[in-house]
C-alpha cells in the first residue's frame, strides 16, 4: 500500500541551548519530522548499538509505529484513534554521544510529546486476559543473555535465509527478530533472539487478548512455535497434567505453547493496564 503525503510539512526540532550548558536529559541534538519518501526497505536505520551511533532514522513510520516504539505498548492493551495509522512520516535525529537503547526510547517519546503535543495515560479495567508461565518440565527454548551483542540488529531484514524442514523462517546471522508467518490455516512464529515481553505481545497480537508476561524469564529466546489458525480463539487452556487433543496438521495455541516452548498458557480475568491516548495533534509543530 502507498502513502502520500498532502501537504509539504518539514519540521525542524532542535535543542537550543546556551554556550557551554548541557542539552536537556533524553533530547535529540536535532530531529527533523516530514512526511515519508518512498520505502527504502529498512524501517529503521542506525542509532545506539550499531555502527552509526550517532544518527538514527525511522523510515516511512505512521504514528502508531512510533508510538510503539517509543512506549513498549501491548498491541492488546492500547487504544489508539484510527487516523494515527493513515499519514507516514520519516524522522531523523542526531543521538547525543553515550546514549543507549533505552535513551533512545526516551528521546522518541520526549520528540513527539513535543512535536506533536502527545499526552497518554493508562486505565486499568478488569478484563479477560491470558497469564504466560513457565510449564511444570521448564523451557524449550534456546536462551541467551539479555544484552544483545555488539553489531546485532533488532530490525527484521528485509531479506532471509529461506525456511528450515519445518517452515519456520531462517535469520541471517547478526539480527534479532520477530516473523509471523500463516500458510494454509498453520501460524508459524519465527522469532530470534526475543524477550518475553515480545514474545506476549505477539501472542496477544494472534488472540487478540492481553497475555501478561509471569514466567520471571529475564533472557532472550529463539522461538519456533506452530499452532492451528482456527483453534486460537476456541482452544480451552489445559488442565494440569494434560492437554487438549492436536487437531491435524497442527496443535492448538495452549498446546503448542506447553509442547514446543516449555510454557504454559492460561486463561485468567484479572486487573490489566491499557494504554490511552488523551491528546495527539495530526501533524507536528514547524520551527
Amino acid at each position: 500500500m502507498q502513502y502520500v503525503a498532502h501537504a509539504c510539512l518539514y519540521a525542524v526540532f532542535a535543542c537550543a541551548t546556551a554556550a557551554g550548558q548541557a542539552s536537556p536529559p533524553y533530547q535529540f541534538e536535532v530531529a527533523s519530522i516530514k512526511p515519508s519518501a518512498p520505502f527504502a526497505g529498512k524501517s529503521i536505520e542506525g542509532g545506539p548499538g550499531t555502527p552509526d551511533p550517532g544518527q538514527v532514522t525511522y523510515h516511512d513510520r505512521s504514528l502508531t509505529q512510533l508510538l510503539y516504539l517509543a512506549y513498549d505498548i501491548k498491541s492488546a492493551q492500547a487504544s489508539l484513534p484510527s487516523w494515527m495509522g493513515d499519514q507516514r512520516f520519516d524522522v531523523v535525529a542526531k543521538v547525543p554521544a553515550g546514549a543507549t537503547k533505552t535513551d533512545l526510547k526516551a528521546m522518541l517519546r520526549n520528540l513527539l510529546e513535543e512535536r506533536f503535543h502527545l499526552k497518554v495515560g493508562y486505565e486499568s479495567k478488569e478484563t479477560a486476559a491470558m497469564v504466560l508461565t513457565v510449564g511444570k518440565n521448564g523451557i524449550k527454548m534456546p536462551e541467551y543473555p539479555l544484552a544483545l551483542p555488539d553489531g546485532f540488529s533488532e530490525d527484521t531484514p528485509r531479506f532471509r535465509n529461506g525456511l528450515d524442514k519445518d517452515g519456520f523462517i531462517i535469520f541471517p546471522p547478526g539480527y534479532s527478530g520477530i516473523v509471523i508467518s500463516r500458510t494454509d490455516g498453520v501460524i508459524r512464529f519465527s522469532f530470534a533472539r526475543v524477550t518475553l515481553t515480545q514474545l506476549s505481545d505477539a501472542l496477544a497480537h494472534v488472540s487478540g487478548s492481553p497475555v501478561i508476561d509471569q514466567t520471571g524469564l529475564t533472557g532472550r529466546y529463539d522461538v519456533r512455535l506452530m499452532f492451528a489458525q482456527d483453534q486460537v480463539a476456541t482452544a480451552t487452556a489445559p488442565g494440569e497434567g494434560s492437554a487438549p487433543p492436536a487437531p491435524d496438521p497442527a496443535p492448538s495455541l495452549f498446546g503448542a505453547i506447553e509442547k514446543q516452548l516449555g510454557l504454559r498458557l492460561e486463561r485468567k480475568k484479572l486487573p490489566v493496564d491499557f494504554f490511552v491516548i488523551e491528546h495527539c495533534d495530526r501533524s507536528p509543530t514547524e520551527n
